[in-house]
């Protein structure tokens, strides 16, 4: 019997919880655990694996409905389905006239970067989204292929390739296949990787692969087009008089002057931060700045404050 794990309970949200509610305490529990402040932490490493499969599901309105619809007894959903042995390479019966498609994800490749998942999380959904085979369209071949790859901000800004592992089921054969996928520059969310002649075969002929791109929420970052976005903490002492401050950025912190008498919203660009281009350039970083005071004051402080409030 596959692993059953309250997602709500993991990311500390009601059931009820709204899409902005999950995302923000995912980017909140994520950043805490996030491997790069917990060096060699396996816990927080175990942690950040939990989150980022409770927010996989949870975001995505067709898994969240399959979820919230059958819980610890989903396997009684869809007619009774039960998983295959190891629940990660799955298969499903054809419709009249189709095929049988799996999807695993080779290391590195889609959500499985993240480690081993929950039995429940892999035979449900797999490592990543399942192959299909496409219907004729305009400029598209039945033999053709999709599925949906999985990125990090990190994968974006590094490029490299992507090892994957697939098999589908053509007539009464198993078709398995390795593709070392190159990660072009410029890749953004929604984005679609065609590979030629990678798609299903048949008398003589293959069609394509297309990978469309879905972008991973990041702890630390935002996107906007070619630019990230993170918010800055700041004292309102440091705001008022001015100070410096170190941002954040995907190659390490970056230290960068806050000008005096700013406040909150205001935003402070560091150029050549962004996402790549594929023209090779980058777009920018963007800080932006709000107001945040410890959570206890000394008396001293208090103090000040008090007069600051008697001055105007």
């Amino acid at each position: 019997m596959p692993d059953y794990i309250d997602y709500y309970s993991t990311l500390g949200v009601p059931k009820n919880a709204g899409e902005g509610e999950i995302k923000s305490a995912y980017r909140k529990l994520a950043l805490k655990h996030h491997p790069d402040r917990n060096q060699g932490n396996k816990a927080a490493e175990a942690k950040f694996k939990e989150i980022n499969e409770a927010y996989e599901v949870l975001s995505d309105p067709k898994k969240r409905n399959l979820y919230d619809q059958y819980g610890k007894d989903w396997q009684a959903g869809q007619g009774g389905y039960q998983p295959p042995p190891g629940g990660f390479r799955q298969q499903r019966q054809p419709p009249p006239g189709g095929f049988q498609y799996g999807y695993q994800s080779g290391p590195g490749g889609g959500f499985e970067q993240f480690g081993d998942f929950s039995d429940f999380f892999k035979s449900m959904f797999g490592g990543a989204q399942g192959f299909g085979g496409r219907q004729e369209e305009a400029g598209r071949s039945s033999l053709d292929m999709e599925a949906e790859l999985q990125l990090t901000l990190d994968d974006l800004l590094r490029g490299g390739h992507k090892h994957l592992t697939f098999s589908y089921r053509a007539g009464r054969r198993t078709e398995t296949r390795d593709i070392n996928v190159k990660l072009p520059r410029g890749l953004r969310d929604g984005a679609t990787i065609r590979l030629r002649g990678q798609g299903r075969e048949s008398v003589g002929r293959a069609g394509d692969l297309y990978l469309k791109i879905r972008l991973l929420p990041d702890p630390r970052f935002e996107t906007d087009g070619d630019d990230l976005r993170i918010k800055m903490d700041v004292y309102p002492w440091d705001a008022a008089l001015g100070s410096e401050i170190e941002v954040p950025s995907p190659e390490g912190s970056v230290k960068v002057r806050l000008p005096a008498g700013s406040g909150t919203g205001r935003r402070l660009r560091i150029a050549g931060r962004g996402l790549p281009r594929k023209d090779g350039s980058r777009g920018d970083l963007y800080a932006e700045i709000a107001l945040s005071l410890p959570s206890k004051l000394s008396p001293q402080q208090q103090d000040l404050f008090r007069k600051l409030k008697e001055i105007e």
